[in-house]
């Protein structure tokens, strides 16, 4: 077993075992948010080897099972967000629960990924750009930023942003619009030492993802709190 394969199965572990927490903690270990975890893992997978397939479509041509390969991966953690996100609502309405259900997965989708990022690195995956920096790696014939690494260190800071915000966000959805605005800005600001390619404004696709998840989040937040003149208690340092 190699490093790269070790640390990224990991990082599903370290994640399923926080979102269990997470459950436990809030008296919601039930049939049906089991459910929910089995079609958030399910549609995050789908996600990340349909956006594997998208980005890399001539590799996949090449050779179709190759998508398998757990050493070859890019961009894929947003599309594993994004399609966890959507099988989650549609496993919902299924289901008939119309509670939020996204601050389950506040915690656990930054542990997981501050784990697994390390497996990207030693996979070689998600590389950066060349560099002259101290601390720059060698990976793929050229000295390079270890945006692996910068990114399992911003997940790490974003679990532990959140893991303090929910002792002061008690409104359901809270918690994880929070992490949506944390996570598409820290991504967005990182993709600019990753190689990319840009699209539009000198923008990557992944980095106009990242700003549209930022805002999906930001607004989210600022609508549950519409109501509220002051400023919530977790941005005051005071406890409500």
């Amino acid at each position: 077993m190699t490093l790269g394969f070790f640390f990224t199965t990991l990082g599903y572990v370290v994640g399923a075992l926080v979102f269990w927490w997470q459950l436990r903690a809030r008296n919601l270990a039930t049939s049906g948010m089991t459910l929910i975890a089995l079609a958030a893992w399910g549609g995050g997978i789908v996600g990340t080897k349909l956006t594997e397939w998208l980005t890399h479509s001539q590799i996949w041509k090449s050779d179709p099972a190759l998508i398998l390969n757990p050493h070859l991966g890019g961009r894929t953690i947003l599309g594993g967000v994004l399609c966890g996100w959507l099988a989650v609502e549609i496993a919902k309405k299924q289901l008939g629960i119309a509670r939020s259900t996204g601050d389950l997965f506040a915690l656990a989708l930054p542990a997981g990924e501050a784990v697994g990022r390390l497996g990207c690195f030693f996979n070689q995956c998600c590389y950066g750009v060349p560099t002259n920096v101290l601390w720059a790696c060698n990976q793929h014939g050229d000295w390079r930023h270890p945006t692996q690494i910068y990114l399992a260190i911003s997940a790490a800071l974003v679990f532990l942003i959140v893991l303090r915000a929910q002792k002061h966000l008690s409104r359901e959805g809270d918690l994880f619009k929070l992490y949506l605005t944390l996570f598409g800005l820290s991504r967005f600001a990182i993709e600019f030492w990753r190689e990319r390619n840009v699209i539009f404004a000198g923008l990557s696709l992944a980095q106009l993802a990242c700003l549209a998840i930022a805002l999906i989040g930001a607004l989210g937040f600022a609508r549950s709190h519409k109501k509220y003149a002051r400023i919530p208690a977790y941005f005051s340092g005071a406890r409500r």
